[in-house]
């Protein structure tokens, strides 16, 4: 048996041939994908549940805080606790985008001896990250529509563009996800770096402050932010509120160096991570 066309089964991953390139990439990320998900919940009390625990606990905490204690409110947004719909756009987002993060970083250097052992498209690993976080999206997004509905904000036929924000926010995290994980398994600093962006990130992006409350003068500053691109956007498109102006070619421009660099960045540096192993 060719270990590089076939993957063995000893290691309880479904044998495929390596002449349906697609088809074989796609058997193995739904079977770590699986595995990923049984991994993360064994043990637990709550299980699967916990998916919907996190956000809510962490939606909570947000908004006693800055909603309740700090009374922090968003201008032009009409609705009874429109803090609350801001929050949960800006966590729609933030969240599977951390946890994608999170885990993806350290995905190559965590199966080092299984890539080792056992040659198998490495980018399923980061894969498996960013689709470990579909839940937790699906979760906030629906969410957002739900209480958007019920505060009487929508629906509206801007949402029609919902679907595409989520595919480039998937692409976008994919590619960023490819980025760091090959970049930590080459230096292994950048795990660490990672943990200190994505607590600085938070507080450059409009999650638990509206941008109204911004000097307008460094609006334009937020666009440096992919995160931010994506939160703008979500608010704009579902919430109608007013962002800077180019915010949407400016995600376009993001989704292309992040999710096409991405992917050729991880690509170049391939034969690297082979002659590591």
């Amino acid at each position: 048996m060719n270990g590089k066309s076939e993957i063995r089964r000893e290691t309880g991953v479904p044998a495929v041939a390596a002449a349906g390139g697609a088809q074989r990439a796609w058997v193995l990320w739904r079977y770590w994908l699986l595995r990923e998900f049984k991994t993360r919940y064994a043990g637990s009390v709550l299980g699967l549940a916990w998916a919907f625990v996190q956000p809510l606990a962490s939606l909570a905490i947000f908004y006693v805080l800055f909603g309740l204690i700090l009374a922090v409110r968003v201008p032009g947004l009409v609705a009874s606790n429109g803090y609350l719909l801001h929050l949960l756009a800006g966590l729609a987002i933030w969240l599977p985008f951390t946890d994608a993060i999170g885990r993806g970083v350290g995905s190559l250097a965590a199966y080092e001896d299984f890539l080792r052992k056992q040659p198998m498209p490495a980018e399923i690993l980061p894969a498996v990250s960013v689709g470990g976080s579909l839940l937790v999206l699906g979760i906030g997004y629906g969410l957002l529509l739900v209480l958007s509905i019920g505060q009487g904000v929508g629906p509206f036929w801007s949402w029609a563009w919902l679907p595409l924000l989520v595919l480039a926010q998937v692409v976008l995290t994919f590619g960023l996800t490819l980025v760091l994980s090959m970049a930590h398994f080459l230096w292994r600093d950048v795990g660490s770096v990672v943990g200190f962006a994505l607590q600085l990130g938070f507080y450059l992006t409009p999650i638990v402050y509206p941008l109204a409350q911004v000097p307008e003068r460094f609006h334009i500053w937020f666009l440096l932010n992919p995160v931010a691109c994506l939160v703008l956007a979500v608010q704009s498109v579902v919430l109608h509120m007013p962002v800077p102006q180019g915010t949407a070619w400016a995600l376009a421009v993001w989704v292309v160096v992040l999710g096409g660099g991405g992917w050729w960045f991880f690509r170049s540096m391939k034969p690297v991570l082979g002659e590591a192993l």
